[in-house]
């Protein structure tokens, strides 16, 4: 084996180790920052978990209060009262809590998470196509909410089947996120430079065999 022949190979094992080193490198940074991005969206997803549990209460309070005033209206026809201060006032023993106030301090409670999310959202790191996709579906959900003005059963149940799609959209984007990946990897602009690289490396090993350099 001639000097050169011993540098020819030697040098071609320590670029293409190099450039070996590099993939593996990319690859993990890419992988990181795809689940770094996941991961942040999943804390975003979870403030929709208690603007819907928020929402629960306020559909309970509707309902209560429904069956209250129901309840108050028969009452009041039995017993003769004429007015609700005339109800009120001859059941003391009771602790009556505004249902109007009771909503409005949900609803701000509500409306504030909204607001809070909606700037983490205009504020997140997410670029990948698919999930910036869906973070664009949460950042509309959130201004919705954050433009109620009432709540009523329809308004409530139209924001709830939003937040449910949005769920099952990122359940389903879950499942093809290996695929997904393995895209990014493939079509990452530096990767594609690499594997220019390596394809360039193995020619020349076959060239310099073939010819005996």
């Amino acid at each position: 084996m001639s000097l050169f022949n011993l540098f020819w190979n030697l040098s071609l094992g320590i670029v293409g180790g190099i450039v070996s080193s590099v993939v593996v490198s990319r690859v993990f940074l890419i992988q990181s920052n795809y689940k770094s991005q996941v991961t942040q969206f999943e804390k975003l997803l979870r403030k929709l978990g208690y603007i819907d549990g928020m929402f629960f209460g306020i559909k309970t309070v509707l309902e209560f209060s429904y069956d209250a005033d129901t309840k108050m209206e028969q009452e009041m026809k039995r017993c003769g009262y004429k007015t609700e201060d005339e109800y009120y006032a001859a059941h003391k023993e009771c602790r009556w809590i505004s249902k109007e106030d009771l909503l409005k301090n949900l609803l701000s409670e509500i409306q504030k998470m909204a607001n809070t999310t909606d700037k983490e959202l205009m504020n997140n790191q997410i670029t990948e196509d698919g999930l910036r996709k869906i973070t664009n579906h949460l950042s509309d959900y959130v201004r919705d909410v954050a433009k109620l003005k009432e709540c009523s059963f329809t308004s409530i149940h139209e924001l709830e089947a939003k937040s449910e799609s949005i769920q099952k959209e990122f359940e389903n984007y879950k499942k093809d996120s290996t695929k997904l990946l393995l895209k990014m990897i493939l079509k990452d602009k530096l990767m594609i430079i690499l594997y220019i690289f390596m394809a360039l490396i193995f020619l020349s090993a076959i060239l310099a065999y073939h010819y005996g350099v």
